[in-house]
């Protein structure tokens, strides 16, 4: 009796979700009709689709790589839909400048929450790439000035200063013909370059190991171990993220209490023309707001405020690298088989900077804006950022939002909007044999400007483009002329795992970066180096 009265309950609430969600089925499904899209299946949307094209690559890829494949087998252009409910928000992808442009130019619509979580779940509420709103407009100002090109350039020293030290690190690397992950060693590098900007003092994680890096890369690695469906593991992951994040707070929040500290009792107001670092930048209006308060009179800062510090402190320590590492990583595997690129940037870094190391270091911190002169080198980052860009960022739009696209006007709003340039990147209308390293393509005016968007473009652009370009010269500048790289244990694939490239036949899957924050190097990039000139040595 008590069994027929518990399924006299159950029965008509399974019964009722189960209506509930063939009608919400039926609501997301009908929602593509006669919308752009690929093959859709009333009872799987493209989550079949997406599974079948995910299958072709190897695990945990980077999405974009997914959408560009997509685009090439079914001739999506422009604009399309995809549906992957109830896995994923419905999303609508743009490929087309024209498109990406009106929703990042003309209307700047905001970043779509999504990311705003990620980022959340790695270093916290309220970071500079992600918010929006008055928050947004407020850090942005403040920074602003640390990334305009003339204070760029005066940041040269540092960059050089620190590369010596990765040039030590090479040599030792040759030396004993060791096999090494180029990702862990540039990681290293930029970290200590970005400290500095950010903070103004070394992080030594070149020559003495830093806790800030070790513990901002173990947050990343536990991000993608809590995608694992076991709720154990995810219990497990949330607590040590939750230890190493409060970890790395209380030594951030000490360092800016530090130098809080020091700009009162020096009677410092930060300069937006010339700061010091990120950091003082950021400290500005809270010590203008001292007032006549100075030593112990002056107030502490608001705990919302220290927080939303902390916060984007470590957003740009991890963001400040990220593109660099990524982008270094790529490229000393392309140049590893593209010896005519390598000699022509030695040729040109001769030319501009003289021959000898000595003369180059002189030269770089005298005439810091002698690296625009570097026409060849930079065209040979961008030809790197097009072929391997770190990722894109998702929009939202409001209700009832569109875009027009050949005479037709498409929803928007309500939608994850994917302005996905690595899909125009692979697109032979806008770059001709898309999948070939050609640095030649970037020189003179051949591209436009709104077909490269690896910093995306409009008022939310990347604010660290030009210092990441600076930074990546300097690098190049100070080691391609006396290393050369080897990619390790190359396993090339024998015929081309997708449509859009076809570099996996010469690399093998390193060439399919993997989904972390953003599109990582596969399995961190391992290298051997050779010092030019010196006896070569079996790797070890």
């Amino acid at each position: 009796m008590a069994l027929r009265g518990v399924s006299l309950i159950v029965l008509p609430v399974v019964g009722a979700l189960i209506l509930d969600f063939f009608f919400r089925l039926y609501r997301r499904r009908r929602r593509f009709k006669n919308l752009p899209k690929p093959p859709h299946s009333f009872l799987w949307g493209h989550l079949k689709l997406m599974g079948e094209i995910t299958s072709e690559f190897p695990p945990n890829n980077h999405p974009q790589s997914y959408i560009t494949a997509i685009a090439q087998k079914y001739d999506m252009k422009g604009i399309w839909y995809l549906d992957l409910w109830p896995v994923a928000d419905p999303q609508v992808i743009l490929t087309e400048p024209e498109l990406m442009d009106a929703v990042q130019v003309t209307r700047v619509y905001n970043q779509h929450r999504i990311s705003q979580e990620l980022m959340s779940s790695i270093v916290g509420d309220d970071v500079v790439a992600t918010v929006n709103g008055p928050v947004w407009k407020k850090l942005h100002n403040a920074m602003a000035p640390a990334f305009l090109p003339s204070h760029v350039k005066t940041l040269t020293g540092v960059v050089a200063d620190e590369t010596l030290i990765f040039r030590d690190r090479l040599k030792s690397l040759a030396s004993s013909g060791a096999v090494f992950s180029m990702e862990h060693e540039v990681s290293k590098l930029l970290f200590d370059v970005i400290g500095r900007i950010v903070f103004n003092f070394p992080l030594h994680a070149q020559t003495k190991g830093s806790s800030y890096l070790d513990d901002l890369s173990e947050i990343i690695k536990l991000l993608n171990q809590q995608l694992s469906m076991n709720p154990f593991v995810k219990l497990k992951v949330a607590l040590k993220k939750r230890s190493v994040r409060k970890r790395i707070d209380e030594s951030v929040t000490a360092k800016i209490r530090e130098r809080l500290a020091a700009l009162r009792s020096e009677n410092i107001v930060p300069s937006r023309k010339d700061p010091l670092s990120i950091l003082d930048l950021m400290l500005r209006e809270t010590v203008l707001q001292d007032g006549s308060h100075k030593g112990a009179k002056a107030m502490e800062l608001p705990p919302e405020e220290l927080e939303l510090l902390v916060t984007n402190v470590k957003g740009l320590l991890l963001g400040g690298m990220g593109t660099s590492v990524d982008t270094l990583c790529h490229l000393h595997m392309l140049l590893s088989k593209s010896p005519e690129v390598v000699q022509k940037m030695r040729e040109e870094h001769d030319r501009v900077f003289g021959k000898d190391l000595e003369t180059t270091l002189e030269t770089l911190k005298e005439s810091p804006m002698k690296l625009n002169e570097l026409e060849y080198t930079t065209a040979v980052l961008k030809e790197a950022l097009r072929l391997f860009p770190v990722g894109f960022g998702v929009k939202e739009a409001p209700a009832g939002a569109t875009v027009s696209y050949q005479g037709r006007e498409y929803p928007i709003g309500d939608l994850v909007i994917i302005p996905c340039w690595h899909t125009m990147h692979f697109d032979a209308r806008y770059f001709p044999e898309p999948s070939a390293f050609r640095p030649e393509r970037f020189l003179g005016d051949g591209v436009p400007r709104g077909w490269f968007r690896t910093f995306s473009r409009g008022p939310r652009a990347c604010l660290g483009q030009d210092m990441a370009i600076d930074n990546l010269r300097v690098i190049l500048l100070l080691t391609v002329r006396d290393f050369d790289f080897e990619v390790a244990d190359l396993k090339p694939n024998p015929k081309p795992r997708t449509t859009y490239t076809d570099l996996d036949t010469v690399f093998g899957d390193i060439v399919f970066p993997e989904l972390a924050m953003e599109a990582k190097p596969r399995g961190g990039m391992m290298m051997t180096v050779r010092e030019r000139g010196a006896v070569h040595r079996e790797p070890t």
